[in-house]
């Protein structure tokens, strides 16, 4: 049974008439509903969106992707750094964003997004919510991954640690947070010394011990550098022409099941050429979003599978089996 979590409403007073479920909690005191309590809200959380420059136009990085505020690291970081308090997001609507992009984002990681009650986006975020709750098992998922990212996470090594995980994402890279143990790689995100000794094991096992020349001054520069070292081969997943999009991508215990949870950024539909790689060859994939599931066609590639996509909303899931 997958552990329930809060599903935060922004209220106070009376509440709202009509159906509420499946929130569970107020935020800001209210009546006729319990008051969010023992959660960790991080104080470093974004309005999600594609960043935009002065211009009005989209920002991008050194390899032209588009910059992105996203909250997937952190979430994961401050799963990882206290596992015994669900994490929520208490990021307030901006301005043209999309309510809706802010609660997927967060539940497609497993913690909850404060929601805010309006009439213009009601009936799109209770079908978020009810999918993500008939889909709770995946909160116990773990992500597909063969990086280990190792740190304190704390003091000096915070924006080191912080940064790169943000970047692992945005490259796309499968990575996990903390001890490598069945992975076949692993990165020391820190200025300190390297315990290397402690993995010694692991290493003559087959383990990767990477320690990025370029050192961590410049973070882009070292995570750009880790990738490299990882090679292309232990790729677990690949996007092309993903513009905006992320991927968290996570496995069952046992790995019988999976799911791809694409998040898009932009909010609006995208590429009508986007794809998705895959070095499992999985058997079956189905395309899922809050109105229907399509059946998604696979074929063979490079020892996994290559899926063409639609064009896509804010949120889809391809559930995978075999």
């Amino acid at each position: 049974m997958p552990p329930s979590i809060p599903l935060p409403l922004r209220w106070t007073g009376k509440l709202p008439a009509g159906e509420l479920a499946p929130l569970n909690c107020l935020f800001g005191g209210g009546e006729g509903m319990s008051a969010l309590q023992g959660a960790q809200i991080p104080k470093r959380a974004l309005w999600p969106s594609v960043r935009m420059g002065r211009g009005g136009n989209a920002e991008s990085g050194p390899t032209g992707a588009p910059w992105i505020n996203a909250n997937g690291w952190l979430i994961r970081l401050a799963q990882y750094l206290d596992a015994s308090k669900p994490v929520v997001l208490d990021t307030k609507p901006a301005a043209g964003g999309s309510a809706l992009l802010a609660l997927v984002e967060a539940m497609a990681y497993g913690a909850s997004w404060v929601v805010t009650h309006s009439p213009e986006t009601w009936q799109g975020v209770l079908a978020a919510l009810r999918f993500f709750e008939a889909h709770a098992e995946w909160r116990t998922w773990e992500p597909v991954a063969e990086l280990a990212v190792i740190g304190s996470f704390t003091g000096e090594d915070a924006l080191i640690g912080e940064e790169a995980l943000n970047l692992l994402a945005r490259r796309q890279v499968g990575y996990r947070i903390g001890e490598p143990g069945d992975l076949r790689a692993a990165v020391w995100a820190s200025k300190r010394p390297a315990p290397r000794e402690k993995y010694s094991a692991w290493i003559r096992g087959g383990g990767k011990w990477i320690e990025p020349a370029v050192g961590w001054g410049d973070v882009y520069a070292a995570v750009s550098a880790v990738h490299l070292a990882l090679t292309r081969k232990r790729d677990v997943m690949r996007l092309w022409n993903a513009g905006s999009i992320n991927c968290h991508y996570l496995a069952e215990k046992g790995g019988r099941r999976g799911v791809a949870q694409l998040i898009n950024y932009a909010g609006n539909r995208s590429s009508d050429d986007t794809s998705i790689w895959l070095a499992r060859p999985w058997k079956s994939a189905v395309l899922s979003t809050f109105e229907k599931q399509t059946a998604l066609k696979t074929r063979a590639s490079n020892g996994g599978i290559e899926i063409a996509l639609p064009p896509l909303g804010v949120y889809a899931a391809i559930e995978l089996e075999g």
